[in-house]
Parts: C-alpha cells; structure tokens; sequence
C-alpha cells in the first residue's frame, strides 16, 4: 500500500502541469489583452475597426486560409477516430491502423508547415539543437521509463521490458560539455523570460 501511495505526489504534479499549460494556452489564445495588460479597443472605434476588418481582402484570405488549414487538423481528427473508420482501417490494416492515424496528422501538419513556407520542422532547428537532439533520445521517453519502473510490483515480462528499454535509451545518451553549455543557456532563456515583466505590467 505504501508504494502505491508515493505515486499521488506524482498524479497531483502531473495534473497540475496539464492543467497549468491548458490555462496558458486559454490565456495566450482568447484573454491576452485582459491578462497581458493590453487594452481591448471599445466603443464606436472598435465596432468600425471590425467592420473594416472584414472588408479587407489582405485580411480575410489569411483568414481563410487558417480556417482550412484547422479544418484539415480537425476533420483528420475527427473522421479517423469515428467507429466506422476505424472499423475500416482495423480490418485492412490491422495493428497498423494506429501507425496510420498518426501518419495521417503528420501529414496534415506537413501541409501546414507547406503552406506558411516553413519546410521541414527539423530545418528551423539551429545548428546546435540539432547537434543536442543527435546526441540522445526524445525527452518524452523519459515518461515511458517512470511509467515503466514507478509500479508497487514488477513482473518478470515487464522488468525485462524496462530493463532493455533503458538499456536503448541509455546507449544513445552522449551528452558533451557543448550540448550541456547550450542546455544551461536555453534554461537561463526562459527563466529570464518568464522573470520579465509582461506589457504594461508595473516593474
């Protein structure tokens, strides 16, 4: 019971870490000028500001584009995860049926990064990201080792199961002083970041 009990601490994080990013992401997407100190327009003003938004051609075809290119997002979302779709792919492509919907967003994110003329993801990496990401495994596999090995109970399949897997991730982690050099200064980036004052924001 005791063991079970020291995973709490880590659900509570893990919740309040979700939970935090999804308030971020509501505050960065739809409250930025209630909450970033900027003024929302009011009034007469803004009421004429909208009108000639709309109006305006250099406006709405930008517009129109991020509408599709959410539409594409969504409708691949939504149209591969209905029952009948997935019916479908289970009988066709079997176990592979996952490995597909997530090729399927790939895709549709390709079509993004295509279309606002950014080409491949990796290449707005510089250089020494791309140096960092060479040298080990993706962070995420971090979580697969907690979940893995922070059990009451190991059984023979899955101790051997963790025990390889950390072997794998282990053997392609070749951090130097440069990668580490660069990781110290990405962590004093955004700690200077988030320790600066927001717009309008008393000091």
């Amino acid at each position: 019971m005791a063991p079970a009990l020291l995973l709490i601490p880590a659900a509570l994080a893990s919740f309040i870490l979700a939970f935090g990013t999804g308030v971020e992401f509501v505050r960065f997407t739809s409250l930025r000028p209630l909450l970033g100190g900027i003024p929302e327009p009011r009034g007469p003003d803004a009421r004429q500001g909208w009108l000639a938004a709309v109006q305006d051609r250099s406006i709405l075809v930008p517009l129109a584009w991020d509408l599709g290119l959410l539409l594409l997002f969504v409708g691949q979302h939504s149209l591969m995860a209905t029952d009948t779709v997935k019916a479908w792919m289970s009988r066709y492509f079997g176990v592979l049926q996952r490995s597909l919907y997530v090729a399927c967003t790939a895709l549709a994110l390709q079509v993004y990064y295509h279309v606002l003329g950014l080409g491949e993801p990796l290449a707005l990496k510089s250089p020494r990201a791309l140096r960092l990401f060479s040298h080990l495994r993706h962070p995420v596999c971090v979580e697969l080792l907690t979940v893995l090995w922070v059990v009451p109970t190991l059984g023979t399949d899955r101790l051997l199961l963790a025990l390889l897997l950390t072997l794998y991730l282990g053997l392609a982690h070749g951090l130097d002083q440069q990668d580490l050099r660069y990781l110290r200064a990405q962590l004093q980036r955004k700690l200077h970041l988030l320790s600066r004052p927001q717009e309008g924001e008393a000091e």
